[in-house]
């Protein structure tokens, strides 16, 4: 086989199958809930932790946004949150044992530089959205959405990556297991204790027919720029595979942070 042909099956697996080693896949189905056992923190604000899995049971406590719970066991009863349908989970908070709806129960914790940021999601018609809630010191908390172009993604902190005057990249990964989902995802970066969403890439492929791929090399990376950020788009299309005929082009920017957004650099 011609190195070229080794080559571009290589790239095809690459793309089509996510190889990154992270912590916890989320998703829209019931196997990427809670465990027993896993420490949880409250997404909701003012939730009450009730007596049995309903929404009109005995109130036990009332719980403030971010509280720790830990996961007893998830209930067959149900109820919408936010246009998505949860299940009760049965869990402990300092000794009691209640049961919470599992839409007010934040899908992961992730600490950027001392802020505290909880994830929940929501559903209108068609389309899923990620909700953050940012906390603040006086107990308060700002919340931001963005829309989902794929259901199952991982949460990542990846630290300032060498960017000046950003405190920390948060980047919701999507997790693309098979060709034709889309991958890539979202770029929120931290400034003054505040997200702001600053990129959508996205990566997908179709093996042996085309490809569509965007990423992002940052300052730490391999081959980085200090203070800027690479900005690659490449794209391909098998015309002929018997002649080895294909269509490609590629696109590069080099971008910097300024003012909460991202702007072209100046030669």
């Amino acid at each position: 086989m011609k190195a070229k042909q080794i080559l571009s099956i290589l790239t095809i697996l690459t793309i089509c199958l996510s190889t990154k080693a992270q912590e916890k896949v989320h998703c829209i189905y019931d196997d990427c809930g809670f465990e027993p056992g896993q420490t949880v923190y409250l997404f909701g604000d003012q939730v009450q932790l009730r007596e049995a899995p309903t929404t009109n049971s005995k109130v036990l406590k009332t719980l403030s946004i971010g509280s720790p719970l830990v996961i007893q066991e998830k209930h067959e009863n149900s109820w919408p949150y936010k246009g998505v349908d949860h299940p009760f989970y049965k869990v402990t908070y300092k000794g009691v044992t209640g049961y919470v709806l599992g839409g007010l129960i934040s899908l992961e914790k992730k600490v950027i530089n001392d802020v505290v940021h909880l994830f929940g999601r929501s559903k209108a018609g068609d389309e899923d959205y990620l909700l953050i809630r940012s906390l603040k010191d006086d107990g308060s908390f700002t919340e931001k959405s963005t829309r989902l172009a794929n259901g199952q993604f991982y949460l990542s902190a990846l630290g300032s990556k060498g960017l000046p005057n950003v405190e920390g990249v948060l980047f919701v990964d999507y997790l693309a297991e098979a060709c034709g989902v889309e991958g890539g995802g979202i770029y929120l970066f931290q400034q003054e204790g505040a997200l702001h969403q600053v990129a959508r890439l996205s990566q997908v492929s179709d093996a042996g027919v085309y490809y569509f791929w965007e990423e992002f090399i940052f300052p730490d990376d391999a081959h980085g720029i200090p203070g800027k950020i690479r900005y690659k788009k490449e794209m391909g299309e098998n015309l002929d595979e018997s002649a080895h005929w294909k269509k490609t082009s590629k696109e590069t920017k080099i971008l910097v942070w300024n003012d909460y957004g991202l702007e072209l650099a100046q030669r």
